[in-house]
């Protein structure tokens, strides 16, 4: 086994997926090596060596543990703001478990969507919570987003904030809670469930969103909550 070799493996595949909107391609073969690689280096037993090369060896454990949880924690927060902002992704450029949890997220999102707009508006005609999460059930080829992630995003937030308007429904600031958050490290863009799309952001950059959006974030410890006295 190549360690060096794996570590820049998965060191490029990190950033990319730290640099860009978008979930990177990840096929269950790739994951398992980097499982693999992972429990090579967890594993072994160091024997009688000098303590440069102990060093060394801990260090290099430590970096490559670092960077595949936090490679999954950026595609998990990736993964909840597309599902937040009910976006599709490409389910062939996931593994399997992050597959089940996005499609899971969305039925979930969607018949909780629904449950609330017959409560309001229908409040006459008996809930079958049954037949709700059923009609919400995800079919089996999702389609793939062939418009870029930025374009998606501020299209459908300048239709549904005009549709707003038009309806005389009232602003965004009154229909969600927003909190203000300060971001412990640097973060991709997301699309909020306001639909507005926030970020970039960097170590230290202020920013009041969406309070589900922020609560993610915050307990990804990615960001913390400035409280205002």
């Amino acid at each position: 086994m190549d360690l060096k070799k794996d570590y820049d493996k998965l060191y490029q595949h990190w950033l990319k997926e730290f640099e860009q909107p978008e979930l990177t391609h990840l096929t269950q073969e790739i994951f398992d090596n980097y499982k693999k690689s992972l429990n090579y280096i967890t594993q072994y037993q160091i024997e009688e060596k000098p303590k440069v090369e102990i060093s060394l060896f801990i260090s290099y454990k430590k970096r490559f543990t670092y960077l595949f949880n936090d490679f999954l924690k950026v595609r998990e927060v990736k993964i909840l703001n597309s599902a937040l902002s009910l976006k599709d992704i490409d389910l062939n450029g996931v593994i399997e478990a992050e597959k089940l949890f996005f499609q899971n997220l969305v039925s979930t999102i969607k018949g909780y969507k629904k449950l609330k707009k017959l409560a309001l508006y229908e409040d006459k005609k008996p809930i079958e919570i049954g037949e709700i999460l059923l009609d919400e059930e995800k079919p089996d080829n999702v389609p793939i987003i062939e418009e870029s992630t930025e374009e998606h995003s501020i299209e459908t937030s300048n239709n549904a904030q005009l549709e707003k308007v038009e309806n005389g429904q009232p602003n965004l600031e009154d229909e969600y809670n927003y909190m203000l958050i300060r971001f412990n490290e640097p973060s991709p863009p997301l699309v909020g469930i306001d639909l507005i799309n926030y970020g970039p952001f960097q170590v230290n950059d202020i920013t009041n969103m969406p309070y589900k959006n922020a609560k993610i974030l915050i307990y990804e410890k990615i960001a913390e909550k400035i409280e205002l006295s």
